[in-house]
């Protein structure tokens, strides 16, 4: 009965999409055929925010917009199948690993770059040397330790951290390769982030007006003969204002809106007149316990055990994906290959009674009051939470807040729980980050815990591992501590939606789910 009074109050909250969710179904994404025509005609997409510049691995800086506009502009060494996460040859047409931390990487001999100049090793070196110094401290950065050139396709990268998987991150659109000459021609890096007229990609940077849309123009020179880019031009514009975006898909002024809320997008699932598109892109949403030096009642295993046990993840993961995900049992996403099982659905059902004890157990028989922190996008999410707790005797006080205060409070510990996810598709040197101490020290959004050297060895050995079984092995090791610690609460795969003309195929992704706006045709 405890369990369908929370279905019910979230069904209420989802009642004006629930119907639309169920009445048809989404699109997933890279699921259709590779395009093979050209056209003349504009692809415009509607973004909701406009970037500050369109090469942040080049001054440090990281934005969504960012790598979604100036991807087409760069090309990475390496890419990745979607589907599979198998890593290809892109600029790179070979590579092998020397030892732990060097790879060598053989470079094709047919590529331009858009100054008409051929690619060769020095750019790449140039590329490396470049994050190094301005994005030390982002993702492009921190893991690389230096460059060199052994001759003019052949460049060999040193990283500073054992990382098999760090492959599958070069795949990253922040990895896009440049020349020296051609930064240099724009005035350097900084006027390069907002004039970048350089690369060997896909497209090539056309105009921007600023406060209205930036446009890129196909490279009809491009290197590799299988791609075909359908549009001539790709329009960017902006606004945060998703139903305008929807609606602007709709009157047929835009043929993509991207970065929809998942609970928008449910209801144009049964209109004829454009496509949804929802997936998942490799990140799961969890409960993250404060366990650190400002911890109230979470440090008490008991209230972290009474908490999972009072929620219904059936009920939160239907609000938080808009009935298109479910509840997850595992700290890797269900599609990655170091997936374990960690949870049963058994063990993820709802147990008042059991909450109820352990709270006695830890002495807040007469109640408890708890505080979570978030984003006004979960707030219906931290609704449904809101009303399981209640129901073991939890009083939880919802704190929503802008961006820049929950990167404060979450990184300063000042809450109980809060709710965030992380990336996860494969063994990054970024995976866990909220375990390693030197990352509480510094930065430890998802909440700072209590590690030891224990957690950090079983960590690099899920990272470190040269062996896919085995890593798989380690992780499922790392995460039934975690499950026995009750230091997170998965919930729900976080997912992207995007909703588009009814005739465009084509709707691909990059890292992090991000949109490919190079695979679009009609």
């Amino acid at each position: 009965m405890k369990k369908l009074v929370s279905l019910a109050l979230a069904a209420v909250m989802v009642l004006s999409v629930s119907a639309s969710a169920f009445a048809g179904e989404a699109k997933s994404a890279n699921a259709d055929p590779a395009n093979t025509e050209t056209s003349d005609e504009t692809l415009v997409i509607a973004l909701s925010a406009e970037p500050s510049g369109l090469w942040g691995a080049g001054v440090g800086k990281v934005e969504n917009e960012m790598q979604i506009i100036g991807a087409p502009l760069l090309d990475t060494l390496v890419t990745a199948d979607r589907n599979t996460g198998e890593i290809l040859p892109n600029l790179a047409s070979s590579w092998e690993w020397i030892d732990d931390t060097h790879c060598r990487f053989t470079l094709r001999d047919d590529v331009t770059m858009s100054d008409d100049t051929p690619l060769v090793a020095d750019d790449v070196v140039y590329s490396v040397n470049t994050w190094i110094e301005f994005s030390g401290n982002t993702d492009t950065g921190r893991f690389l330790a230096d460059a060199s050139a052994e001759d003019e396709h052949t460049v060999t990268i040193g990283f500073n951290t054992v990382a098999p998987d760090f492959l599958s991150m070069m795949t990253w659109s922040n990895f896009g390769i440049v020349s020296e000459d051609e930064v240099n021609a724009l005035g350097g890096p900084e006027a390069a982030n907002t004039n970048p007229a350089f690369g060997s990609g896909k497209y090539r940077f056309k105009e921007w007006n600023h406060g209205s849309d930036i446009v890129l123009e196909r490279n009809d020179n491009y290197w590799n003969p299988d791609y075909k880019g359908y549009f001539k031009e790709i329009k960017f514009i902006f606004t945060n204002d998703a139903a305008a975006r929807a609606m602007a898909v709709q009157s047929g002024d835009v043929q993509v809106a991207y970065d929809m809320p998942m609970a928008m997008a449910s209801t144009y699932v049964a209109d004829d007149s454009v496509q949804v598109i929802a997936h998942t892109f490799g990140q799961n949403t969890r409960v993250w316990y404060n366990m650190g030096p400002n911890a109230g009642p979470t440090a008490d295993i008991r209230v972290r055990q009474a908490i999972d046990k009072a929620l219904d993840f059936d009920a939160i993961a239907m609000v938080g994906t808009a009935g298109f995900g479910e509840e997850v049992h595992g700290t890797f996403p269900a599609e990655s290959k170091y997936y374990n099982e960690i949870f049963t659905k058994e063990e993820r059902a709802v147990d008042i009674e059991g909450a109820k004890a352990l709270l006695e157990e830890a002495g807040y028989g007469d109640g408890l009051d708890i505080s979570i922190v978030g984003m006004q996008d979960q707030n219906p999410v931290f609704t449904v939470m809101q009303e399981n707790l209640k129901q073991a005797g939890i009083n939880l006080s919802i704190e929503i807040v802008d961006t820049p205060q929950f990167v404060e409070q979450a990184n300063g510990g000042t809450y109980d729980i809060i709710h965030v996810g992380d990336l996860q598709d494969a063994r990054y040197p970024t995976i866990f980050s909220s375990l390693r101490q030197a990352q509480i020290d510094t930065f430890c959004i998802g909440g700072c815990k209590y590690t030891t050297p224990e957690i950090e060895e079983m960590v690099d050995a899920v990272i470190q591992e040269p062996d896919e079984e085995k890593a798989k092995e380690n992780a499922k090791t790392l995460e039934e501590y975690l499950k026995q610690e009750m230091m997170i609460s998965n919930t729900y795969p976080e997912m992207h939606a995007a909703i588009t003309g009814a005739d465009i195929k084509g709707y691909r992704t990059m890292e992090r789910g991000f949109l490919d706006a190079t695979g679009f045709y009609k």
